[in-house]
C-alpha cells in the first residue's frame, strides 16, 4: 500500500533512507551550488517544516520523497536572478522563514524509483506537501523551481496547473 508522510508522519529511519537516495541520484556533495544532503538539514527540515520533506513508501519500502520549502520574494527573486546558488537560499530561509511569513514554495526537490514512476505519486507528493502548509493562509505563494531534468520540468509545470499557483523557473 502506497502511504505519504504527510499523512502518517516522518520517521527518522526514512529520513535517512531518503538523504541516501537523495544523494545517490543527485550527487549533491560534488556540486557546490545544491543544497547538501547532512544530517543537520535533515534534523532541522524534521524539527522546524516537516510537512515538507514528503516520503513515498510502498508498504515499509521507501520509494521517493518530495522537498518543497517555505520562502519569500525577496529570497525567490535573488534565486532566479541567480544572486544566491541554491545552498545559499535554504540557509537563508533556515535564517529568516517560518510558516507564518512565506509567500513563495521552492519545489526543491523529487526523486521516485523508477518502477514507480508514472503513476502520479510525485506529484501527490507535491500537492499534499503544498496543500499542508498553504491550508487556513490568505496568501496565495509562488512556485518556483530550478529544472533538474526535462522529466523534473514537466512535473513541475504539472503541480502549477493542479495547485492554481502562479510558477517562475531559474533558467541557467
Amino acid at each position: 500500500m502506497i502511504t505519504f508522510s504527510t499523512d502518517t508522519g516522518l520517521k527518522e529511519k526514512d529520513i535517512e533512507i531518503t538523504g541516501k537516495l537523495a544523494e545517490k541520484y543527485f550527487k549533491t556533495q560534488n556540486d557546490p551550488n545544491q543544497i547538501k544532503v547532512k544530517e543537520a538539514h535533515s534534523k532541522w527540515i524534521l524539527n522546524n517544516i516537516p510537512e515538507c520533506l514528503n516520503i513515498i513508501k510502498d508498504d515499509n519500502t521507501v520509494i521517493g520523497f518530495t522537498l518543497i520549502l517555505p520562502c519569500n520574494k525577496v529570497i525567490m527573486n535573488q534565486f532566479l536572478n541567480k544572486k544566491i546558488n541554491e545552498s545559499e537560499l535554504f540557509e537563508q530561509i533556515k535564517k529568516s522563514i517560518n510558516y507564518d511569513n512565506f509567500d513563495t514554495i521552492y519545489l526543491c526537490s523529487v526523486f521516485i524509483a523508477p518502477k514507480y514512476r508514472k503513476h502520479g505519486l510525485a506529484s501527490q507528493a507535491f500537492v499534499k506537501s503544498i496543500n499542508k502548509i498553504i491550508q487556513n493562509r490568505k496568501v496565495k505563494p509562488i512556485l518556483f523551481y530550478w529544472a533538474y531534468s526535462n522529466e523534473g520540468k514537466k512535473l513541475i509545470h504539472k503541480i502549477a496547473d493542479i495547485a492554481k499557483l502562479e510558477l517562475r523557473e531559474r533558467i541557467d
